[in-house]
């Protein structure tokens, strides 16, 4: 496993990404009062009841229930798990996520990169050495040495132990990379022989896997990647990005292909801004990680039916990003050709003009959708509106949404405003259920009353001792009082984050939104009046408590004291009270 990512870098990340600004991107607010509102993106509504908070940097939704801070925004919308909304929003805010080292395990983990750059300049010695059909290979596709040493090509030896012989202290961290691949019996052997290898990098630059083609065609499979490990994850890497991005940081276009020689043979030819996945579907996150250094995306793919599939989902991925001003283009490449051999044939400038004359996104969509359709009858009409239905309602609203909407109503010859209707209309199978009334207790409204406004912790404090407090039944108050002793400045949302992996966490999330009834001109009366109830509960309870012991088991002399102690103070009060 990766590090734990450290609680302060998620709080600084939670402070320095503005919840509005981020929403907003995908989901267009208006603002009114002190919130923003919205049309819920978790549930289809007609009138928007999604409201997002600035001061808390929380979102609420009151017809389905949704809430949460800008994390759980990223999870939730764009369907990802907690490390890659922290990788969404690092990435937004220009930050790199650090990894706690908990674990020798993880320090180690941290220095596979630096095995792989050995292995990697192993195998660039292994080609100048031993590699002279790989190059033969290379030569007849065309490239330099110049190049190959760009992408530090090497050879991988038709050894079985060759790696494990050359680091020979290194077998369990090969074997943690994927280069080792080690059998039940606990024998190994190398996972590269007689390939040409590929080293892929991450965005930063750090070696992370490898992917080897083979030169023997007897060999399968054709191309082979390191497969998934602690360092790499095939679905959020992309072969080529670092040198794209170091040959220019701000490319005004970025192409995206199948394989890593489509990427060299382009940059041999001068064409520097082309990445591969690796073997994987282009997913949201590359489309996220894309959008941050380009304004542009060009899906370049065979013209068969695997070319036009994967090209789809290219577009699937694409369409929450259209509103934020990206523009995703595609070009088919003509039968029996990929990247590779087309800009070897047709050159550079040919090339470059398929690029300029790519199909646009909206092209591509409604050309896919109405291929097998007769969009001049009513039938095909239906079809068409139903088929495109399920991709608009993933886009946000904003002007190209409006103009998909638009050409939609042209071709189905449906007034546009109608359009809106159609796609827009309640799912009958929606799952949105109205907020669940929850019984007010004074232990619930102090929570949620501290929850929503942090600052009343200092009134609180300045009434009562923490240690007044029961440890067991007020736990979740207490930890919060001391979350805000520890930080001031601290908000709802930074708040409730420390306790997502608690499971208490969809308790504390839902009272960081829950109605509590108290008007604003008297929270801090209503939280200090709450507190100082609260102790004297559990000052009553100690009394009970130890009565009903002294009664069945006997106290000890210190017990004996402390009832005694704590009757005075009660019988006094009582006093104090009367006199009033």
């Amino acid at each position: 496993m990766q590090g734990l990512i450290p609680q302060t870098f998620i709080d600084e990340l939670i402070n320095r990404t503005d919840i509005i600004e981020f929403i907003d991107s995908y989901v267009p607010l208006k603002k009114r009062g002190t919130s923003h509102i919205a049309c819920c993106p978790f549930h289809n509504e007609k009138n928007p009841s999604f409201n997002v908070i600035p001061k808390k940097q929380f979102y609420h939704c009151f017809g389905c229930g949704a809430s949460g801070n800008v994390i759980s925004f990223a999870m939730n919308y764009l369907h990802q798990s907690f490390p890659e909304a922290i990788e969404t929003l690092a990435l937004r805010a220009g930050l790199s996520v650090p990894r706690e080292q908990t674990s020798e395990k993880n320090t180690q983990a941290m220095n596979l990169y630096h095995l792989l750059e050995r292995v990697a300049n192993f195998y660039q010695d292994t080609l100048k050495s031993d590699g002279l059909n790989a190059i033969h290979y290379l030569k007849q596709r065309k490239l330099s040495g110049s190049i190959a040493k760009l992408y530090q090509l090497g050879f991988a030896p038709s050894g079985w132990q060759t790696l494990e012989n050359k680091f020979k202290h290194c077998k369990q961290e090969l074997i943690a990379t994927g280069m080792i691949i080690q059998k039940d019996d606990g024998k190994t052997y190398d996972r590269y022989r007689n390939r040409i290898m590929f080293p892929i990098h991450d965005r930063l630059g750090r070696m992370i896997g490898f992917g080897g083609r083979t030169i023997d065609n007897e060999q399968k499979p054709k191309y082979l990647n390191s497969p998934e490990t602690v360092i790499f994850q095939k679905n959020r890497e992309l072969y080529g990005l670092h040198q794209a991005l170091k040959h220019n940081n701000n490319p005004t276009q970025l192409i995206i292909v199948e394989g890593y020689m489509d990427v060299i043979a382009l940059a041999q030819h001068g064409i520097m801004n082309a990445v591969a996945t690796l073997g994987t579907a282009t997913s949201t996150y590359h489309i996220q990680l894309l959008s941050k250094h380009t304004k542009q995306l060009v899906f370049c793919f065979d013209g068969d039916a695997a070319g036009r599939k994967a090209a789809w989902r290219g577009l699937e991925s694409s369409l929450t990003h259209l509103n934020t001003g990206l523009d995703a283009r595609f070009i088919f490449l003509p039968d029996g050709h990929d990247p590779d051999s087309l800009v070897r044939e047709e050159g550079p400038d040919a090339f470059r003009q398929r690029l300029q004359n790519a199909v646009p996104l909206n092209q591509f969509f409604f050309d896919t959708l109405t291929q097998d359709l007769d969009h001049t009858n009513l039938t095909g009409k239906s079809q068409l509106v139903n088929l495109a239905k399920p991709y608009l309602l993933k886009m946000t609203d904003g002007p190209y949404k409006q103009l998909m909407m638009n050409e939609l109503a042209r071709l189905t010859r449906i007034e546009t405003h109608r359009i809106g209707q159609l796609i827009d209309e309640k799912n009958t199978e929606t799952n949105s259920e109205p907020e669940k009334n929850i019984a007010r207790t004074p232990l619930r409204v102090a929570t949620a009353l501290l929850l929503q406004n942090p600052e009343l912790y200092a009134a609180g404090t300045a009434l009562i001792d923490l240690t007044q407090l029961d440890n067991k039944r007020h736990h979740v108050l207490i930890t919060l009082m001391e979350q805000i002793k520890t930080n001031p400045s601290i908000n709802t949302a930074t708040l409730v984050e420390a306790w997502r992996n608690s499971p208490l966490f969809d308790s504390i999330n839902m009272l960081a939104t829950w109605p509590h009834q108290v008007p604003d001109d008297a929270l801090s009366q209503e939280f200090s009046d709450i507190l100082i109830f609260l102790t004297k509960q559990n000052k009553h309870n100690e009394v009970q408590h130890l009565i009903e012991k002294s009664r069945h088991e006997g106290l000890t002399k210190s017990e004996q004291q402390t009832l005694q102690m704590m009757l005075k103070e009660r019988h006094k009060h009582v006093l104090d009270q009367d006199s009033d």
